[in-house]
């Protein structure tokens, strides 16, 4: 199976062809990543036009990144298998960029799409040990997005459901010890500093496509299959001019 994953909810977007399966493993064949205020080579740079910062950079890097991919392995678009989109919670205009591109390619492609939840991504940047793990992802104003997840053998479970919440109502429901990671953190670390609760940075707080690929594989196969007229972004909660009013 050959698979087209992106992952646009975040700071730094990256796109990934993959192949195999989750059976006989999945190798990544090519990646490519690109921050919000840059592109990630100067081929892809030229493309990109001169465009201005922010996460239109994810829009303006995500199809050239995957045909350059394509061309240095010779393959077409219609030797794709699969369509792989992280489709939140995280930033509500790099989710539309991902989600787009992936029911595009999956309506012309005709091949099957599938949407992974970004938390379950930045989860498996963690390898399961005995110790509950909650990525935290900031949501602004003063509500972040979390999920706690337990390692069962070998492998992260979530035991909530994806949350939008306020640091404050999250902190008596993590376990203890419990490791937590992701830009959601920085903003509370002093209201996050207590017994039992075990901060990480470096990079864990980064969601990945191949990733993303590895986990749309395994949906894949358990015929968990997005309509790409009907997949939406997973926000969590309202934009913030609908809040407001």
């Amino acid at each position: 199976m050959r698979v087209v994953a992106i992952e646009t909810s975040g700071m730094v977007g990256s796109v990934a062809v993959c192949e195999g399966s989750v059976g006989g493993g999945l190798t990544t064949l090519g990646e490519r990543s690109f921050e919000r205020g840059a592109v990630s080579t100067p081929s892809l740079r030229s493309r990109a036009g001169p465009g201005g910062p922010g996460v239109k950079r994810h829009g303006q890097a995500l199809l050239p990144s995957i045909e350059e991919i394509f061309r240095d392995l010779g393959w077409r678009p219609e030797d794709t298998d699969l369509i792989a989109v992280s489709h939140g919670p995280g930033s509500f205009t790099g989710l539309r960029v991902g989600i787009t591109c992936a029911k595009t390619l999956a309506y012309v492609l005709r091949k099957p799409l599938v949407a992974v939840p970004t938390l379950d991504v930045l989860a498996e940047n963690v390898t399961p040990g005995d110790t509950p793990i909650c990525p935290i992802l900031d949501a602004k104003r003063r509500a972040v997005y979390a999920c706690i997840y337990r390692p069962v053998n070998g492998v992260w479970q979530r035991q909530t459901d994806c949350m939008a919440i306020e640091p404050h109502s999250l902190l008596p429901l993590l376990p203890r010890p419990v490791l937590i990671f992701g830009d959601g953190v920085p903003p509370y670390k002093e209201l996050f500093h207590v017994d039992g609760i075990i901060i990480k940075d470096g990079g864990l707080g980064t969601a990945r496509a191949r990733v993303v690929a590895r986990l749309g594989v395994q949906l894949y196969e358990k015929d968990e299959i997005s309509d790409p007229f009907q997949l939406q972004p997973l926000y969590l909660r309202r934009p913030e001019v609908e809040e407001k009013i």
